[in-house]
């Protein structure tokens, strides 16, 4: 019976250790970070209406900062200077101008991207589909496509 307990408390510890993440997760103050790792953008030809793009990759540390910025493109790049200024370290942002035809592979990214707990796309369209915020946290590869009128973000 002694053995089955050594076992069965080896499993036990086992799934403790492996939960730890997860229960770290649950506690107060704890933020989820974002496993994006890499970011290719592809804008073909006729992207943005056959126009170059303005794009900013914006990496948040901290909740207040999510809470604050934007939820277009056109408010991003409206407001981006004081944003910047007041936000200061809680936001890294890689921008981008990005004419049709091209690709940036990979995009690169600040040095502490694994620690951001949001990052967000800003697109400077023409078209008012292609304006709203993108979301890319939850992506590990993402690939940000500039289509004519609007922007999807995929898996690579």
């Amino acid at each position: 019976m002694r053995g089955l307990a050594r076992i069965a408390f080896i499993v036990l510890a086992l799934v403790a250790l492996s939960g730890c993440s997860t229960i770290a997760s649950l506690l107060p103050g704890h933020q989820k970070t974002t496993s994006l790792s890499s970011v290719r953008v592809a804008a073909p030809p006729g992207a943005n209406l056959n126009s170059a793009t303005m794009l900013d990759i914006v990496f948040v540390y901290d909740t207040t900062s999510v809470a604050m910025l934007p939820k277009s493109g056109p408010d991003w790049f409206a407001q981006k200077t004081a944003l910047l200024s007041g936000l200061g370290k809680n936001i890294d942002v890689v921008s981008l101008q990005i004419p049709p035809a091209t690709v940036i592979d990979p995009v690169a990214l600040p040095s502490k991207a694994g620690k951001a707990i949001a990052v967000y796309g800003f697109a400077n369209y023409q078209a008012k589909d292609g304006q709203a915020r993108s979301d890319i946290t939850a992506y590990r590869h993402a690939v940000v496509w500039l289509a004519a009128t609007q922007i999807t973000v995929t898996e690579q």
